[in-house]
Parts: structure tokens; C-alpha cells; sequence
């Protein structure tokens, strides 16, 4: 019995696990789904949904949005500087969705955009104006 106990223990600690790993958004502050570019609603469990757009906004400079970057394990593959607002591309193993693919051929499932102390990052895509 006690090894049951602790099989299942392990299994629910692991699914647990899991869905904060594949998660990673929400270490960074509060995430918003988007449809049509349009937030609708606060996202108040760990796991994304799949298919869905998902984004958090914070406060901070470009140094902030890379530190942010790193922390949920995304590398860059492409940056894009447009009239002072800097966009990354980047992919990361812990965010479970659809990977796109920049123009050049690099896969990412992770976008960021910073501009006048504002930081948007959203996966797999941006969805909403930055």
C-alpha cells in the first residue's frame, strides 16, 4: 500500500511539475489570452490552452526583457530594432505550442517587444499592439 501511495504521489507530483515547466509566463507576471488581437481574460490556471495566443506586459528596458527572456529558457534567433521598439524572436523547449517560422527560415514560439519602458512577450506570437 505505502508503495502505491508513493507511485501516486510521484505521478501527481509530476503532472504537477509539468504544467508550471510548459508554463513559463506565468513566473513573469499576469498572462492574458488574446483573440483577434483582442485580450479576452486573464489566464488563471497554469496550463495554455493549445492553439491559444497567450502574452504578459511588465515595466522595464531592454536589459529587463532579456533577463525575462532567459528565465523562461528561450534563445534568441532573431532581433528586429523598429523605430526604437525592439523585437525579439526566440524559442524556448518549455513553452508547449506551435512553433512558426521567421522569414529566414529560424523557428521561435516565443516573441518580445520592448518600447518607452514597456515589455510584451507572448507566445507563440505577440497578438495585441506593443
Amino acid at each position: 500500500m505505502k508503495k502505491f501511495l508513493a507511485v501516486g504521489f510521484l505521478f501527481c507530483a509530476s503532472i504537477v511539475f509539468a504544467a508550471i515547466w510548459f508554463s513559463p509566463l506565468n513566473i513573469l507576471g499576469d498572462v492574458q489570452a488574446y483573440s483577434n488581437n483582442e485580450p479576452i481574460g486573464a489566464v488563471s490556471s497554469v496550463c495554455y490552452r493549445s492553439g491559444g495566443l497567450y502574452r504578459v506586459d511588465f515595466e522595464g528596458d531592454s536589459d529587463d526583457m532579456f533577463i525575462a527572456i532567459d528565465r523562461i529558457d528561450a534563445k534568441e534567433v532573431k532581433r528586429v530594432d523598429i523605430d526604437g521598439t525592439i523585437v525579439v524572436y526566440a524559442f524556448s523547449p518549455r513553452v508547449c505550442c506551435d512553433v512558426q517560422t521567421t522569414a529566414e527560415g529560424e523557428k521561435y514560439n516565443v516573441m518580445a517587444a520592448c518600447s518607452d519602458g514597456n515589455i510584451s512577450i507572448g507566445t507563440p506570437i505577440l497578438s495585441g499592439s506593443y
